[in-house]
């Protein structure tokens, strides 16, 4: 499998990169971050039995959006509920972000690509704010080309939106892609967008489920991936 992503990263122009638990440590308190976010839905009137901590925020928020269609709320009514969860959430991962460090290997990653003439694009659901200020402490933001961000414009992953949103912001197509992240939703969102995934082990997801959802090498982190590519390129 190993010579055929040797192949495939030959011949692409661009790579698009998850942040939390990719390239840095998150410091992002999940557990407190999906608890408010379900008080506050809870506060809009759903049942808090529709809603378990242990989902995904992705499901948490994608069911509420489902019950708000379902109860016939209206498209200013949703605006409003869908900014104050985002605020909610922009706050939590703000709280620690200046604690960021970045992952053995994610400069050293981002420099061979650079190296080899490969644009970097980064995707998150994370916000802006939260983005610019870790890829910053961790001495990475100079390396990236373009950064696509939880907003109110583009559908986040796993929605292919916001992925080829950013690959034409890196002037690519995306048949000239592909996606590294540590989570079954990048693999999702890389399905969903049509493109390759590599998968690497530095988040709690086990190995044979980043295979399960489709990942077409799965690396213990970003240094294992950066040597393996260093002698894939240089051949």
């Amino acid at each position: 499998m190993k010579r055929g992503i040797a192949k495939r990263i030959r011949e692409v122009r661009a790579v698009v990169l998850d942040l939390d638990d990719t390239l840095v440590e998150s410091t992002v308190d999940f557990p407190k971050f999906k608890g408010l976010v379900i008080d506050r839905i809870v506060s809009f009137g759903d049942r808090r039995s529709d809603y378990s901590p242990n989902e995904t925020i992705v499901t948490i928020i994608e069911r509420h959006k489902a019950n708000m269609k379902r109860d016939g709320i209206s498209e200013k009514e949703v605006r409003r509920r869908l900014g104050e969860i985002d605020e909610i959430m922009d706050e939590v991962e703000m709280e620690r972000v200046s604690e960021t460090v970045a992952l053995l290997g994610a400069r050293k990653l981002l420099e061979l690509f650079r190296q080899h003439g490969i644009k970097i694009g980064v995707l998150t659901r994370g916000c802006q704010r939260y983005a610019e200020k870790a890829l910053s402490m961790t001495g990475l933001l100079d390396l990236v080309d373009a950064l696509e961000c939880r907003n109110s414009d583009t559908k986040p992953k796993p929605d292919p939106e916001s992925y080829l949103k950013l690959v034409a912001e890196l002037g690519v197509g995306k048949d000239e892609t592909i996606f590294v992240g540590d989570h079954p939703l990048d693999a999702q969102c890389a399905a969903n967008a049509g493109v390759p995934f590599i998968a690497v082990r530095t988040g709690d997801v086990p190995e044979e489920v980043l295979r399960r959802a489709g990942s077409i090498e799965v690396f213990a982190d970003v240094s294992e991936l950066a040597d393996w590519l260093r002698r894939a390129l240089a051949k």
